[in-house]
């Protein structure tokens, strides 16, 4: 699944920002947006494609977010990371998160600078950023915007060791409800509602989720052994998933859909050996992909929106951000450490 998410990410984080795309309703609902969507598909052009991937591939990010509660609870509710203390676990995972922006962010300069001799950055909102502290800054600019994920994932996992971890689900569904409430009441169209999103409120439900399933959905839960209910699945998945995206409402809770629909998707891609061989390894190359690509984007953005050829540079965009992630990767790779079996909460 981490494949599937992460092609999804690079993807649509270069082609909805191709000229005539729509953007998708990500962080805020916009009803203008599933309208020039649906203008387009019944007027299809050589834009329609574009259109479609800003339309279904904007929601990768929820499928790392189901991930990380599904890997975290492996670990430190059933794993070797049990009793680990508090403060290790938090420092742990900043450590981690920072350490990756550090060098994505240095990165991102370099060819900023590199690319436009004039390019300037806020001071305050980059040092924000750098400490993951960006996203609760309601007036700052996240850049590159990507790395809005950093800090987002960063409160999940405080909010995990603090109030989800060992304890019961009703907390956690109790979190879900609050979290849908808090969005539900927000002006759709707000910068209160894309203040929230890009904060953890978008990610309460999918993580959950992801907790839940870690703790009581075996492996063989998520096997549809029949090829035709597999594909059954799939497709009412994605019918809802579509439908959802029609009404506010709906739309809050589209991560249902989202993740129903990706665990499909890679139950139906592992009966081909070849196509499950490529994804397996794009989820190992994930972490230095997400890294990379925004310094790639703004390499080849611009020259994609002034030449016009949109399929050229997609792929151009694809290749040398695949490239470039597994020259980068060693630099990228830390070394794990053993986690300590007991330690005082």
């Amino acid at each position: 699944m981490r494949g599937l998410a992460i092609i999804f990410i690079i993807t649509n984080n270069f082609t909805h920002l191709l000229k005539g795309v729509f953007t998708d309703n990500e962080y805020q609902y916009n009803w203008q947006y599933v309208e020039g969507f649906l203008n387009n598909l019944s007027h299809p052009d050589g834009i329609l494609p574009f259109n479609l991937l800003s339309f279904y591939c904007p929601y990768g990010v929820m499928l790392f977010i189901f991930l990380s509660g599904y890997g975290l609870v492996l670990k430190y509710e059933k794993g070797n990371g049990q009793g680990v203390s508090r403060r290790r676990f938090i420092f742990s995972h900043y450590n981690k998160m920072f350490t990756m922006q550090l060098k994505g962010l240095a990165l991102f300069l370099m060819v900023g600078l590199l690319s436009h001799p004039r390019y300037i950055v806020d001071a305050k909102d980059m040092l924000l950023q750098l400490l993951l502290l960006g996203n609760l800054n309601p007036h700052g600019d996240i850049l590159p915007g990507p790395y809005w994920f950093f800090g987002m994932i960063m409160e999940m996992y405080v909010i995990y060791r603090l109030f989800i971890c060992q304890r019961k689900d009703i907390v956690m569904w109790i979190m879900v409800a609050l979290s849908l409430i808090g969005m539900a009441l927000v002006p759709p169209t707000s910068l209160a509602m894309k203040y929230l999103r890009i904060n953890c409120f978008l990610a309460i439900l999918p993580f959950c989720m992801g907790v839940f399933a870690a703790r009581h959905l075996h492996v063989g839960s998520f096997s549809l052994h029949k090829g035709s209910a597999c594909l059954g699945w799939f497709v009412l998945s994605f019918i809802l998933l579509t439908l959802s995206k029609f009404n506010f409402y709906s739309w809050l809770i589209m991560p249902l859909f989202i993740i129903s629909t990706a665990v499909t998707i890679v139950k139906l891609m592992s009966r081909v050996k070849l196509l499950d061989n490529i994804f397996s390894w794009l989820g190992a190359l994930s972490g230095v992909l997400f890294v990379v690509h925004p310094s790639v984007r703004i390499l080849l953005l611009g020259r994609a929106n002034m030449c016009g050829d949109f399929y050229g540079m997609t792929f151009i965009y694809l290749f040398v951000t695949i490239g470039l992630s597994m020259m980068l990767k060693p630099a990228f790779s830390a070394k794990k450490k053993e986690v300590p079996k007991k330690e005082e909460q």
